[in-house]
């Protein structure tokens, strides 16, 4: 494959995150307690690696099929937990600044950040692409890092570690009548 030079550059820096991303995932499952948490990190480190793969072989122009293109399985919670509930509104963060060690929070928290940032590398990285599959393979990958985080995101607010900001009643009332439905030229 033929890249120019952004994409090259560009590529670069998604290959170099993904590694990042499976290290520190191999870091969070030595050390995560709680089993919903570890089979998520898991299953997720699992499609990374994959992720991973079909990006150096995309990259080195090893005949790639983009139709397989790996896709994060997303689980409903295990145990009797259904992640498909409503967030908890409120805030309230406690900085560790004494850690020695990750906890479940911080590393569920870190992991969805990863993530987050994957679906804005791998989406900045497809906005530059001149080479069609390439762009798709990327616009793919980050909505698999989009899906991987709201997994985490999920799972977060099921714990009560991740809560949602509730808006003042008036802001939504301000909000909904700023924009207005067009019609014609």
């Amino acid at each position: 494959m033929k890249l120019g030079a952004q994409e090259l550059i560009e590529m670069h820096e998604v290959l170099n995150e993904s590694v990042s991303m499976i290290e520190h995932y191999a870091m969070y499952l030595n050390v995560c307690q709680d089993p919903e948490l570890r089979r998520i990190l898991d299953r997720q480190q699992r499609h990374m690696i994959d992720s991973y793969n079909a990006k150096v072989n995309m990259s080195q122009n090893q005949g790639m099929d983009i139709t397989g293109i790996p896709r994060p399985a997303m689980g409903t919670g295990t145990a009797g937990i259904s992640m498909e509930g409503r967030p908890e509104y409120g805030t309230r963060a406690a900085v560790r600044t004494d850690a020695l060690v990750l906890n479940d929070r911080a590393i569920a928290s870190g992991a969805m950040i990863f993530h987050r940032c994957g679906a804005v590398k791998s989406t900045n990285a497809a906005l530059v692409c001149t080479d069609p599959q390439l762009r798709n393979f990327l616009s793919t990958a980050a909505k698999s890092c989009i899906e991987m985080a709201f997994e985490l995101s999920q799972y977060m607010s099921y714990k009560g570690w991740r809560p949602a900001g509730m808006a003042q009643p008036h802001l939504m009332a301000q909000a909904q009548q700023t924009y207005q439905t067009q019609t014609g030229h």
